[in-house]
């Protein structure tokens, strides 16, 4: 959970100062990252079985990605992030919760315990959304349609990055199944080790990603690549993919009803520090007092996901 959240919340820091345009390049070097990555980590583990319906949940996940940029256009970076992360963290919850989607529901303690703490995190999310001023309401009028096509991109968006994790826990969840009846793990049809499934999902990111660059060069006007983007993309992409082996790691030793609340909303906190120490964002009393607020809000929900596991 720490990898994930520290790796997530540092991800964008290579590319702050960068001009990444309409983000479709950026996308493509920051998913190469990523596939770097899990190749390491395919070759580390010793080239476990490659599984063609995981590369699915990549699938899902570059589709959410390749959202952002209209999100972010037509509803601005607070409110678009707001909605997608609010989404994001409700759907993989529900799903480890009721059991949707080819996932068995998640074994919780203290179910009213969980869902106090999950209550208590988005409310920090919606905090977020405090720390800067509202833009100008002079052309409300006019952005209300696009602002409303953001706001459902988004909730889609949310979904498909909620989601994206279901398709390799399906099929560790039949290796689990076949080893609990007894059968030898190398007999396994599938692997009931969620690790097995890291460069399967990252082939899935990032061949979906190209396929989307590739309609984006034959049919926008002017195409950007920025070699300025190049470097700074690819370290977001190893950044971001090693943040991802650890949630894979979270959601197989701590269910997803703990890690989705905890690594939606805790990269949050990291990335507004960052802001602050670094790019100096979101300065004055009342931010820095706001974003106090935030930790400690996102403090006790956190508490007690994680002591909601308890029997």
């Amino acid at each position: 959970v720490l990898v994930a959240c520290l790796g997530f919340g540092s991800c964008n820091v290579p590319v702050k100062r960068v001009n990444v345009q309409d983000g479709f390049f950026f996308n493509l070097v920051k998913s190469a990252g990523i596939l770097t990555v899990g190749f390491l980590q395919w070759w580390a583990l010793g080239y476990y079985k490659f599984e063609p319906f995981a590369m699915l949940g990549g699938v899902l996940w570059a589709t959410g990605n390749m959202m952002l940029p209209f999100i972010i256009r037509n509803c601005g970076l607070g409110v678009g992030q707001l909605v997608w992360s609010v989404t994001n963290m409700l759907t993989g919850w529900a799903v480890g919760t009721f059991g949707l989607l080819g996932k068995l529901p998640d074994p919780v303690g203290k179910p009213l315990m969980n869902y106090a703490g999950v209550a208590i995190t988005l409310s920090s999310l919606g905090l977020f959304s405090q720390m800067k001023k509202a833009p100008a309401a002079s052309k409300d009028r006019t952005l209300q349609p696009s602002l409303l096509q953001g706001f459902f991109v988004a909730l889609l968006t949310g979904v498909f990055l909620g989601v994206n994790f279901n398709p390799p826990t399906y099929l560790q969840q039949i290796g689990k199944a076949e080893m609990a009846a007894g059968w030898a793990k190398h007999l396994c049809t599938h692997s009931p080790d969620a690790m097995a499934y890291v460069f399967s999902h990252y082939c899935g990111v990032f061949v979906t990603t190209l396929f989307y660059f590739l309609i984006y060069t034959k049919t926008a006007k002017a195409p950007f690549y920025g070699r300025e983007v190049a470097w700074p993309g690819f370290l977001s992409g190893i950044m971001w993919a090693i943040a991802q082996v650890g949630w894979f790691q979270a959601n197989g030793l701590l269910s997803y009803v703990v890690a989705f609340p905890v690594i939606v909303g805790v990269p949050g906190i990291i990335a507004a520090i960052w802001g602050v120490v670094l790019f100096g964002e979101n300065r004055g009393r009342r931010n820095l007092s706001l974003l106090a607020v935030i930790v400690a809000v996102q403090a006790l929900g956190v508490s007690l996901i994680a002591l909601s596991r308890g029997a």
